[in-house]
């Protein structure tokens, strides 16, 4: 295998971060190994591509569900509601419903930071308190401390999985981060407190765990 010629057509600064990993590994240098690294890198990224659209759609569908409990199924055009995000999200959703297009035309528009957003203790009166437990119905209890409780969980797993989705979308290395082994298990906490059935369907579909199994490094 021309490894050489791969590394300059990738750029030696950015094969350097696997050659690195490897040397770490097993002691010393093997770029034969650090390929295999990066084929797996950008394997186990594709891979992700399905939980990770899975994880989003059901997401945006459940928190504009929601939204919609307390200010209507037309949310992105109440006015009460825009007046009640912080000015980045309120000038997003402006944007969106200018002309006005019905929600199906809004929702996929709305990037994920924007639902992460909606995760915050800020709403927890207006929409999480009230509503989580029905739009979340398999997380069980009902309480408000309960409910606060979920939203955060929700909130700081969401921030999580967005972070390393950026990554695998700018083709950035996801092997040495931290997180990895935790981006799985939370898109299925979401999705099965969503809906037993469509977290079965996932489980079923994910080949995600089988190149977990198999680290190169």
């Amino acid at each position: 295998m021309p490894h050489t010629a791969i590394e300059q057509v990738l750029s030696p600064g950015r094969f350097s971060t696997y050659r690195n990993a490897v040397i770490t590994s097993k002691g010393s240098d093997c770029p034969s190994t650090a390929l295999n690294l990066y084929e797996w890198n950008a394997e186990l990224s594709g891979q992700l591509l399905f939980p990770l659209h899975i994880y989003e759609v059901v997401l945006r569908n459940t928190i504009s569900e929601a939204i919609s409990q307390r200010y209507g199924p037309d949310w992105p055009t109440n006015t009460v509601f825009q007046n009640s995000l912080p000015r980045k999200e309120r000038s997003d959703l402006l944007s969106l419903v200018t002309p006005y297009q019905g929600l199906g035309k809004v929702l996929p528009e709305l990037k994920l930071y924007w639902f992460e957003s909606m995760l915050t203790r800020r709403h927890d009166g207006r929409i999480w308190k009230p509503y989580i437990h029905s739009v979340f119905p398999n997380a069980g209890g009902s309480s408000a401390i309960a409910a606060t409780a979920l939203r955060s969980q929700l909130n700081t797993q969401c921030r999580t999985i967005r972070k390393l989705r950026n990554r695998i979308a700018h083709h950035e290395p996801i092997f040495n981060q931290p997180t990895l082994a935790s981006i799985l298990p939370y898109i299925q906490t979401a999705v099965g407190f969503r809906c037993a059935t469509t977290l079965s369907w996932l489980n079923s579909r994910e080949q995600v765990s089988p190149l977990l199994s198999r680290p190169v490094v």
